[in-house]
């Protein structure tokens, strides 16, 4: 055959299809493989158990469920937070500096950016603590975002390079939706890469960021495709 299409789907970063029998390409001809589309909703969280705990005051912590939050959701959920468990005298502030893209704290309450599973470098802020009653400039920029880029990973491509090492990328986007919004990506012009083997065993497609990780869509279906081509 001159080529194959394979959609892979489910509801993780990992999708794999096994075939029985295998198929084996002729070895006497070259084949590519090219990214077509790319589905999903754009629920990828910035906040997860890892860096989700608030911690004010002496011995009071919020914890914010996991999801993708911007400045404005973070401070409404924390006041609220704050209101249920220390009334409605206390004062809760945070805001973006879109000038410097830093964000600034200020509070009636003292906040603890020191143990590991804090908020705090989401915000911009080193792992210190904030004294109460004046504003605080966060140390760095917002780190709002949880990747720079969304990355395809395909165990059968090849000819990719990171940082000029090889790599299974085959493609690579950063979503143009808001928060909560299909993601559809489907390339103008379809970049075909060689593949590294003669017979096909099993595909695995891996979504990642730019660093490696994999990203979570949290249940939402992933569903990427794939067209392989026969060159000569």
């Amino acid at each position: 055959m001159m080529s194959f299409i394979f959609t892979l789907s489910g509801i993780n970063s990992i999708l794999k299809a096994t075939f029985n029998p295998p198929i084996f390409l002729d070895e006497n001809s070259k084949y590519v493989l090219g990214f077509t589309n790319f589905e999903s909703f754009n629920v990828i969280p910035n906040v997860t158990e890892k860096n989700n705990k608030f911690y004010f005051g002496t011995r009071n912590v919020i914890s914010i469920p996991t999801g993708a939050y911007d400045l404005s959701d973070l401070e409404a959920f924390i006041n609220l937070e704050i209101k249920k468990n220390l009334g409605e005298s206390i004062f809760f502030s945070l805001k973006p500096n879109n000038n410097t893209l830093k964000s600034h704290i200020k509070s009636t309450i003292d906040i603890d950016f020191r143990p590991n599973d804090c908020i705090g470098p989401l915000l911009g802020f080193s792992r210190r603590k904030l004294e109460a009653n004046r504003s605080h400039e966060s140390d760095s920029f917002i780190n709002i975002l949880p990747f720079n880029a969304i990355c395809i990973y395909c165990n059968i491509a090849s000819g990719s390079f990171i940082n000029g090492e090889p790599s299974h990328i085959i493609h690579n986007f950063f979503p143009t939706v808001p928060v909560s919004y299909k993601i559809v990506e489907s390339p103008d012009s379809i970049i075909y890469l060689p593949i590294n083997c003669s017979v096909i065993k099993e595909i695995v497609i891996k979504i990642v960021n730019e660093k490696g990780e994999l990203l979570s869509f949290r249940g939402e279906t992933v569903t990427v495709g794939l067209h392989l081509k026969k060159l000569n």
